[in-house]
């Protein structure tokens, strides 16, 4: 056990300078997305881009949500889906944005094991608002947002999530954040849900076709 912590732990810094070296259209991206669902509660997704085709051996090694709100936004009922998340830092009307608080989650275990499959999008955690917040908060935007880092508080706000996948085809690969997508499709994809034996993909023509995993 020690070994192999040791192990992703050594890989993980490794993925983390690849990441900084690589120009943006050479990473294997993740992508974020928001939107209310049909219980009235609201979701983070995360879905990998085209290239991705994980195997069954992925390990989660780190993460974080934040959204960007109004300062009286209030949400309840967190509920883990895919990973384990918690709040982890609020900032209330920074000097940036005087009008908009920022709320983090943090990742803190791969239980519920994080799934992902191509082109699918996976639902991290799910929470109720106390009111109707329809359009007046969402995901925040790394490196755009007023409040980025740095900022008055000394704070880190911002999206991000690193995935090791010790299965794929071509050897050990590496999956990250690298933006928020515009969701358009309403189905959710719980990670429990997902199944253990097969990886689905669309063809040319629109087919699923089935690719086993690695």
């Amino acid at each position: 056990m020690n070994t192999l912590r040791t192990f992703f732990i050594s890989a993980f810094f490794s993925f983390s300078t690849l990441i900084i070296a690589q120009p943006d259209d050479a990473q294997k991206a993740l992508h974020f997305t928001l939107q209310q669902l049909p219980d009235q509660s609201w979701g983070v997704f995360v879905q990998p881009d085209d290239s991705i085709f994980p195997s069954e051996r992925t390990s989660t090694g780190s993460g974080q949500v934040t959204i960007v709100a109004p300062i009286d936004f209030v949400y309840s009922n967190l509920e883990n889906r895919g990973g384990s998340w918690v709040e982890n830092a609020r900032v209330n009307g920074p000097q940036e944005a005087a009008d908009r608080a920022y709320i983090s989650f943090g990742f803190v275990t791969d239980k519920p094991k994080l799934e992902i499959l191509p082109n699918e999008e996976t639902l991290l955690f799910t929470f109720t608002t106390n009111k109707i917040f329809d359009g007046t908060f969402s995901l925040f935007e790394n490196g755009v947002d007023a409040f980025a880092t740095p900022n008055s508080y000394g704070t880190n706000p911002g999206n991000d999530l690193g995935i090791i996948d010790m299965g794929a085809g071509g050897g050990l690969q590496f999956y990250a954040y690298a933006g928020n997508y515009e969701n358009n499709n309403p189905q959710a994809v719980f990670a429990s849900n997902k199944k253990k034996n097969k990886r689905d993909k669309k063809n040319a023509d629109g087919a699923l076709v089935n690719i086993q995993p690695k």
